[in-house]
């Protein structure tokens, strides 16, 4: 059974498309049949408008897009139509040599229509039913009705006004089914009764407010999720009509996670490191080197263990082991090379966000 009047959120399509370029390596968007770009592996091109879309369902084929601008708003790539029960209900274009992506575009694009069918499906397993309610939640802005509640009451879950998503990424490809399946039995013995599979090798997890402390302390003490090679972000706490915001900060959040290969990260914890992650990779990189890229690493190592000692030269000495005024003079050789002095406020604000540029 077939739900009506379905429709692509701009959040389902995103995970589309970030999903398949991890697997594929290339830029992907996906278009509404009205040619707006709803979701894009490149930020930018969400909102513009894609013409070779429009050839696309005119044609009900493939399109190849032979040079940049050969279609307006479109990229030398490959664009494919997505159909759902005979019907064009969006399309898919990848960004690349067309040879080189015809080759991935046919199973790219059976894929997606796989995942959009799991989700126009009503279902009623309870491993579906709890899938599927999930999928509502967070991709297509569903609100908790009597219909929801009566799924809920046969997966004997209730759900509070506030909850946060967490999403569970399983590193490597390989034997993914025997640890999903793993990890839903370590879920479901915590008392988390909501979650979903995500393509290619993700779950997602809703959890109500109320086991928000605990289940960080089970997260991080687990062994399990450790021994299994697996990253987990936490995203921020919020009413239920906003989850697709939780669920983008835990995106956020394990994106953190993996950059510095720790087992968690938490929404919340991320400030100044979050921000920066956002910024562009050349940016960052334009502004560490014109700070420090003149430093040599010893210089840099110091730098660290200063600021991870709070600027204090007694505690850096120390740890360094060498003494306060051979301190004081290396820091005087770094403010010479740099133009910024660590001793002073400001310049050490410089100098700790290149270093902190610099390891993203």
């Amino acid at each position: 059974m077939i739900k009506e009047n379905f429709q692509i959120s701009h959040t389902l399509a995103q995970m589309i498309v970030d999903a398949a370029k991890e697997v594929i390596g290339k830029d992907i968007d996906f278009i509404h049949i009205d040619g707006k770009v709803i979701a894009s592996t490149d930020q930018d091109r969400i909102g513009s408008f894609h013409a070779a879309a429009l050839q696309v369902q005119e044609k009900g084929s493939v399109v190849e897009v032979l040079g940049n601008e050969a279609f307006k708003g479109a990229r030398k790539g490959i664009s494919y139509p997505v159909i759902i029960d005979k019907k064009i209900i969006g399309v898919i274009g990848i960004s690349g040599d067309p040879k080189e992506c015809k080759s991935l575009g046919f199973l790219l694009t059976k894929i997606t229509e796989v995942l959009i069918k799991e989700q126009m499906i009503v279902i009623h397993s309870l491993d579906e039913l709890r899938s599927s309610i999930v999928r509502m939640l967070i991709f297509e802005n569903e609100k908790v009705d009597a219909f929801m509640n009566e799924h809920l009451q046969q997966l004997q879950h209730e759900l509070e006004d506030r909850v946060f998503v967490a999403i569970i990424h399983l590193k490597g490809l390989n034997n993914n089914s025997s640890l999903a399946a793993k990890i839903k039995e370590i879920l479901l013995e915590q008392g988390i009764k909501l979650f979903t599979s995500l393509f290619p090798n993700q779950i997602a997890l809703i959890i109500n407010e109320s086991q928000y402390k605990i289940m960080l302390k089970r997260f991080e003490s687990n062994n399990s999720f450790k021994y299994m090679n697996c990253s987990i972000g936490i995203g921020s706490i919020g009413i239920l009509d906003e989850i697709s915001k939780s669920y983008n900060h835990a995106k956020l959040a394990l994106k953190y996670a993996l950059s510095k290969k720790v087992t968690i990260c938490i929404y919340a914890k991320l400030d100044l490191e979050m921000i920066m992650e956002n910024i562009d990779f050349h940016i960052r990189n334009d502004y560490a080197t014109k700070l420090i890229g003149v430093l040599s690493e010893e210089e840099i190592n110091l730098l660290h263990t200063y600021y991870n000692n709070n600027l204090s030269l007694k505690k850096t000495a120390e740890e360094l082991f060498i003494h306060k005024s051979t301190l004081q003079y290396r820091l005087d050789k770094i403010t010479q090379k740099t133009g910024e002095n660590p001793k002073d406020y400001h310049d050490s604000v410089k100098l700790y966000i290149a270093l902190i540029l610099q390891t993203l």
